[in-house]
């Protein structure tokens, strides 16, 4: 079998409403579709969605890499060979983990539709058919950060993810507070910071936020800070979780040799696929570190992905976030997520397991006219 064509789609892809987090105030996403068609007509997708808070990749940066860099090197190659073409595509595009997602996950697909099983199988098994979410309320004033809160009970969360950093630390103290007041006591809370406090914020901030039963405080201090991450981590009660840190399976070991976090945050698109998203997870399972799935709000193609990463993993102490697709005024793929109980069926199809919506595709490409 031999790859016979690559396609890259850009699209024109909108969120529901404006999403706050961080510095950054989103209302649309630079998602790329890649479409790789064998001689045997096989067809696997990927997706890439890049954050320009992470990487300097671009919509235009991707589609560019996948047409000039990508094209050259994969095109005619068996695609059941895909981590030595990964790994080569590694040393021509050293800083683009959302370029090579976008491969790594068109690639997963063909091989599983190939042997007529789900990239969990091919993963090595699942661990679970259902995967544990949290919801997630975006920084903003505190009514609307309840009113957002309380809708997303209504999905069956048992866990909510809040952000901080926007504003003063006290401020945004209060409107946690606040959230926390507005909820059933059995509803636990994330803290996603986006490196965004000081070592000092942070140490003021551990006790309110304990009391209010913060589980787990993700990426507080800047990802440069190592020595700060470690004394907030020795002096905390509550877990930390790095996500800004980690890039790579040797970021997880340099948390594990500093003692930055105790959990890591997996996201599929940022780390560059599932193939180095399981070398991340196995580095962490040797190394006593936790570990969580997340996401940057991708379409239903990554989705299934970060789905299938979380059923392959041993253990999932904490719930994930892979509900982007609910973010965005349409989907590409006509078997959308559907959140039941605060769960995600993982997809048991060949390959991702997800069908591709075409009309919907071509509607939000953005080379249209």
């Amino acid at each position: 079998m031999k790859i016979q064509s690559i396609e890259a789609i850009p699209l024109k892809a909108n969120f529901k409403q404006l999403f706050q987090f961080g510095l950054i105030d989103r209302k649309s996403s630079q998602n790329v579709i890649l479409k790789i068609v064998t001689d045997e007509g096989l067809v696997g997708y990927g997706e890439a969605c890049p954050v320009p808070a992470f990487t300097a990749e671009t919509q235009k940066s991707v589609v560019d890499n996948l047409n000039e860099r990508v094209t050259p090197l994969i095109l005619g190659k068996d695609p059941l060979d895909s981590e030595p073409l990964l790994r080569q595509l590694e040393r021509f595009l050293p800083h683009c983990p959302f370029t090579l997602t976008a491969v790594d996950l068109a690639l997963w697909d063909i091989a599983g539709k190939a042997a007529n099983l789900s990239v969990t199988a091919l993963l090595g098994g699942k661990y679970r058919d259902k995967i544990t979410m949290h919801g997630s309320v975006g920084w903003g004033e505190p009514e609307s950060m309840v009113e957002t809160a309380l809708a997303q009970l209504e999905l069956g969360y048992t866990a909510l993810k809040l952000y901080a950093g926007r504003g003063l630390l006290d401020d945004d103290l209060k409107r946690l507070e606040r959230v926390r007041a507005s909820l059933p006591a059995e509803i636990q809370l994330l803290v996603d910071v986006n490196g965004l406090w000081s070592v000092t914020d942070c140490l003021k901030a551990l006790p309110r936020l304990a009391a209010i039963g913060v589980i787990v405080l993700e990426q507080p201090l800047p990802a440069w800070d190592k020595d700060g991450q470690a004394e907030v981590v020795r002096r905390s009660s509550i877990d930390l979780a790095a996500d800004e840190s980690v890039y790579q399976s040797y970021d997880v070991v340099e948390v594990a040799r500093r003692q930055t976090a105790r959990v890591i945050n997996l996201g599929l698109s940022k780390l560059g696929g599932l193939l180095r998203s399981r070398e991340c997870a196995t580095v962490a399972r040797v190394s006593g570190l936790k570990v969580m799935v997340g996401s940057v709000l991708v379409l239903g193609i990554a989705t299934a992905g970060g789905l299938h990463l979380a059923a392959s993993l041993p253990d999932l102490p904490y719930p994930n976030y892979l509900v982007g697709p609910l973010k965005y005024e349409q989907d590409v793929v006509t078997n959308p997520i559907r959140v039941e109980g605060g769960q995600i069926a993982v997809p048991g199809g060949p390959g991702l397991g997800v069908e591709i919506d075409e009309a919907a595709l071509r509607r939000q490409d953005a080379r249209a006219k």
